[in-house]
């Protein structure tokens, strides 16, 4: 096959290359953004498996604003065509995008592509749209039993009081359309809830309102699913450790692990769905109930997907089957009990909270100022040291991510990754 990769910005791209680069001809990359940085800092672009890149134009603003919609809108069609341009000169013949936007808008030009000689490796847009839409995604959970914070859209001011007045709070205001936590937003009173509501509201319409949920523990259930929605290949490792950032908690250290908590039932929800491919749901375990609860469910793959490739689990490869009407291959296996580690991304952690203890210890100490966040995304330097010792010098067994390495075979992305984690750990702190 002659294979495109589009959002080069984002690792799991990268590690899509890894996997099927031995099944392609050729790698034909598109790099977009109208963020130098990111735009040039993708790994992707940069592999010696790539045979040329191309620019494309910015897609996503219609997606981040929650216009969903089965006809592209001008800027979406100006993408596709220039999508069709490469696929045309370079004669593609599959497409592997792994980004929420970029997801949705093949689906929906899924057909159209198709009439062209061209797979895109996506699930079909009717399926998809009810997750690309969080509330969607949260009603289906709700109806298949799966369970769910105390959730309500807020169309109104009148939507919030009801919503207000049905919870104590803390709360959690975010987009129903987002990625990577963007515009997710930790609200205590009343006051501030009403004032953050209208300024999200200017962003995206019809903003949900959640409970917020303490003490989280998370559990994530890597999934590949096949056209009849029955999952054919599951990661749900333990959550030794998350990164605090704020409201968000990404996983910083995994076990893996066979003993998967609440299975039934998220079959169940797929189902409901009736969606397929490849995917992350994502939960939060509440301490008060010890139920998972939902958040989202992202139909691609994530940067994490790294969990599954270092322990040989190649699940593009079985996702790019299913796309093309073939038996996907057995489940794959992994051993149990293996610690998964990322020390870059420890590094950038580490850093940022350095950073942020510092500077929050000179505007309070030093300038005599109220605390910059209402919520500081710190925790315990000291703890966090002493979590990466036990976990780094554990005598269980334990792998680091494959992305930092390959300075012998495939050079460029690794260097340009130990730049950029780096680099981005000043850049949130300062941008």
């Amino acid at each position: 096959m002659n294979l495109l990769i589009t959002n080069t910005q984002e690792d799991q791209a990268y590690l899509i290359l890894q996997c099927l680069r031995k099944e392609a001809n050729k790698i034909i990359v598109t790099v977009s953004g109208s963020n130098l940085f990111k735009r040039w800092s993708g790994l992707s672009q940069w592999s010696r498996h790539v045979s040329k890149r191309y620019r494309v134009p910015d897609v996503y603003a219609d997606w981040k604003a929650g216009r969903i919609q089965a006809r592209n809108s001008d800027d979406e069609e100006r993408y596709i065509q220039r999508i069709e341009e490469i696929c045309a000169a370079e004669d593609i013949d599959t497409i592997f995008p792994s980004y929420d936007a970029e997801v949705y808008i093949f689906s929906k030009n899924k057909q159209r592509l198709a009439g062209q000689g061209i797979v895109a490796v996506v699930p079909d847009y009717n399926a998809l749209t009810g997750i690309l839409d969080k509330s969607l995604t949260l009603a289906a959970a709700e109806k298949s039993g799966f369970p769910i914070p105390r959730t309500a859209v807020i169309v109104n001011s009148d939507d919030l009081a009801v919503a207000h007045n049905a919870s104590t709070g803390p709360w959690i205001l975010k987009p129903r359309c987002n990625a990577h936590g963007a515009n997710i937003i930790w609200v205590s009173d009343r006051d501030a809830l009403e004032a953050t509501f209208n300024n999200l509201n200017k962003l995206q319409p019809s903003p949900i309102l959640q409970d917020f949920i303490p003490e989280a523990t998370k559990r994530n259930y890597y999934l590949v699913v096949d056209r009849d929605s029955e999952i054919v290949s599951l990661f749900s490792p333990e959550v030794l450790r998350t990164r605090k950032t704020g409201v968000r908690s990404p996983c910083a250290a995994v076990v893996s692990s066979t003993d998967v908590p609440y299975l039934d039932e998220v079959q169940a929800l797929l189902r409901e769905l009736g969606i397929w491919g490849g995917m992350t749901l994502q939960t939060i375990v509440d301490q008060r109930d010890d139920k998972p609860k939902l958040m989202e469910i992202n139909p691609r793959f994530g940067h994490n997907l790294w969990y599954r490739t270092v322990l040989g689990m190649n699940e593009p490869l079985m996702f790019l089957r299913i796309a093309n009407g073939q038996d996907p291959g057995p489940a794959p296996t992994f051993r149990e009990g293996v610690i998964l580690l990322d020390p870059m991304w420890d590094l950038r952690h580490l850093i940022g909270q350095v950073l942020d203890q510092t500077s929050e210890f000179v505007r309070v100490t030093v300038l005599r100022r109220p605390r910059h966040r209402e919520r500081p995304s710190m925790e315990s330097i000291p703890q966090l040291l002493g979590d990466l010792r036990k976990e780094y010098f554990s005598k269980r067994d334990r792998v680091l991510s494959p992305l930092n390495r390959g300075f012998l075979s495939d050079p460029f992305p690794p260097m340009i990754r130990m730049f950029r984690v780096v680099a981005e750990a000043f850049q949130e702190r300062w941008s």
